[in-house]
């Protein structure tokens, strides 16, 4: 008997029976027939045993053999943007939120496991019958609601399209969309139309959709936005122990280590970098206590870990590579660069011999065995893993992500100023957003050079970079903000006031109207604070109540009243102007300050003549006196 078999057969079965006798007492003979047909006993275990691959998955610690999910699932919170003390944890919970509800989280902070931890609650609750649709593989060429009837197929049930459509307008559906992110950002509006097709089609239906920040979905009007919390010290212990097997005393030394070191302690509030942290203190018996040298230590790690040998020892992998470990990481980063470029998460293994037979060409390595080298990182490093027959993947995108920035890290200055005024732009900036974020931390002065202080010019207005941000800076980058920022309204005919509008179900939404060739790295940091100010402030409510007659008269014909921020604060007491300002001000404050010090000062220590620089010129200076 599979996993999912085993805890959800006896709901899915109840929850079918039920819907028969409703489909008959409503007079739908044919409907509850075919549906009879199509759910019976034998092909809902069918659609269990093809439901295990979402439960059983490969971890970092665990790249041979499946585990089960409930097996190394660390207790997660998720709280609502508008409300953050509100907060959830779905080990036993059921979620239903009628319309769309976005989920949000960093790179490797477990959205993909807390959804699937989300479908196993629901399968086990026999509420509904739950997809588990991944969106790197939406197509944009096929209506949803035909990809999701061929989702199904996959699954061993083969209901029509017309079966579908019944069991979604009653809600007995619950879709999880998992990774907005990792579509391609030019099918960006295109996916989120057809997901706001799917809801409006059928308002009953529960949609659930991770994301990262910063994504099309999380400004999008009328969606419930949700951020998945920071792991906590006890997450991060529990964790620890699931990865030791419950060695005790391990858990507790390494947990002690990480409160010596602080800033390695940041590193712990997602899951992803706290296995890593705790492969590579296993490895190295002892926390790097810096986040550049826990980076540095992850490759070589995770390539020796598997063979329980200690550092600097030489390793028999069963393949002759003549390649050290290091040479390997440089490979590897030019190959995770490649198939980021051409946005490769997956690929067959023909692809990536092929791949890494052009990134050995590239260091002149052309005499190594390509097929051998996919070999060793998939069955040493995990970084690799095997996802169905014929297929590899990454493991996590993230680490993609790393070596995509190690790999521009390393290329001439020429090379990474023309690489970074490319990406200053929104198309770019989606896609290589995580990768920018890892160059911050490894290639800061160059990252800071040419792409953050021009990003930073274009959005604040100024040609003047100082250590310090200044209050006339702020306002400046404040107002530009407020002229590129539109605010929608759509509100139901039946409304007589914003006092029908229920917080809950009603989720404000804004619009960044940036050109392409524009940065939006400052901006969209902070499209939520100005979402937060116009609730905060009730400014979106009374505008709605002096303008709900213009409103509902856009609504009846499917469109809606948008206007630009700044239009919108012109249009209410000054006094509630300036405080809405206020607080956006201070948003910038809060979210920049302290990253733009830092990044200002190095930048300034870092163009001081080196070291070799004085050494030479000292040299010449005592020839020419000899």
């Amino acid at each position: 008997m599979g996993i999912i078999e085993g805890i959800a057969i006896k709901g899915l079965t109840t929850l079918t029976t039920t819907l028969v006798k409703k489909f008959v007492e409503l007079g739908w003979n044919n409907v509850a027939k075919e549906f009879e047909q199509t759910f019976n006993k034998d092909d809902l275990i069918a659609f269990c045993k093809a439901c295990d691959e979402y439960v059983n998955i490969r971890t970092l610690y665990s790249s041979q053999k499946d585990v089960f999910i409930d097996d190394v699932y660390v207790p997660l919170f998720m709280t609502p943007i508008e409300n953050k003390k509100n907060e959830y944890e779905i080990s036993n919970l059921s979620f239903y939120n009628e319309g769309i509800t976005s989920i949000i989280g960093k790179a490797g902070q477990g959205k993909s496991t807390f959804l699937r931890k989300m479908m196993i609650n629901e399968l086990k609750s026999g509420g509904t019958i739950p997809i588990f649709f991944e969106l790197k593989y939406i197509k944009s060429d096929t209506p949803l609601l035909s990809q999701l009837t061929e989702w199904f197929e996959r699954h061993n049930l083969k209901a029509s399209e017309k079966t579908l459509n019944r069991l979604f307008k009653e809600g007995h559906i619950k879709l999880f969309l998992d990774g907005f992110d990792e579509i391609h950002p030019k099918l960006h509006d295109d996916a989120l139309s057809k997901i706001k097709d799917i809801s409006r089609s059928y308002p009953k239906t529960t949609v659930i959709v991770t994301t990262r920040p910063d994504t099309l979905i999380t400004t999008e009007p009328f969606i419930s936005n949700f951020i998945v919390k920071d792991l906590t010290t006890n997450n991060v212990r529990q964790l620890f122990m699931n990865i030791s097997n419950k060695d005790e005393e391990q858990t507790e030394e390494a947990m002690q280590q990480i409160e010596e070191y602080p800033h390695i302690k940041e590193i712990t509030k997602t899951p992803i970098l706290a296995i890593l942290l705790f492969i590579t203190y296993r490895a190295w018996s002892k926390i790097p206590d810096n986040l550049s040298d826990f980076y540095k230590k992850i490759f070589i790690t995770l390539l020796t870990h598997h063979d329980s040998l200690k550092p600097g020892k030489k390793i028999d992998r069963g393949i002759d590579i003549p390649l050290n470990d290091h040479q390997i990481e440089d490979i590897f980063g030019i190959f995770c660069f490649m198939t980021f470029s051409e946005d490769m998460s997956a690929f067959s293994i023909r692809e990536a011999s092929e791949l890494m037979e052009k990134a050995l060409e590239t260091e002149c390595y052309d005499y190594v065995n390509p097929d051998n080298l996919v070999d060793i990182i998939k069955k040493c490093t995990g970084i690799l893993c095997s996802d169905g027959y014929d297929v590899l993947t990454f493991s996590h995108k993230s680490l993609q992500e790393y070596y995509t920035a190690t790999y521009i890290k390393e290329q001439s200055i020429h090379d990474k100023r023309n690489f970074y005024k490319s990406v200053k732009c929104s198309e770019q900036e989606r896609k290589y957003g995580a990768v920018l974020n890892f160059l911050k931390a490894v290639d800061t002065t160059h990252y800071t050079t040419y792409y953050y202080i021009p990003c930073f010019k274009e959005m604040f207005k100024t040609d003047n970079v100082k250590p310090k941000l200044t209050q006339e800076v702020i306002c400046q980058g404040v107002k530009n903000l407020a002229n590129t920022v539109s605010v929608p309204f759509t509100i139901s005919k039946e409304m007589e006031s914003s006092k029908d509008l229920d917080p809950k179900k009603h989720s404000i939404g804004v619009r960044l109207e940036a050109k392409e060739n524009t940065s939006t790295y400052f901006y969209m940091q902070l499209m939520q604070a100005v979402i937060i100010g116009l609730i905060q402030s009730n400014i979106y409510f009374d505008f709605v109540d002096e303008n709900i007659d213009l409103i509902k008269q856009r609504t009846e014909i499917n469109e809606e009243y948008e206007i630009s921020l700044n239009s919108l604060l012109t249009k209410i007491p000054e006094e509630d102007s300036q405080k809405f300002y206020n607080f956006l001000e201070g948003a910038v404050e809060e979210f920049f300050s302290k990253e733009y010090e830092y990044l200002i000062a190095r930048l300034k220590k870092k163009k001081q003549p080196s070291l070799l620089n004085k050494v030479f010129k000292n040299k010449n200076k005592k020839e020419i006196i000899t």
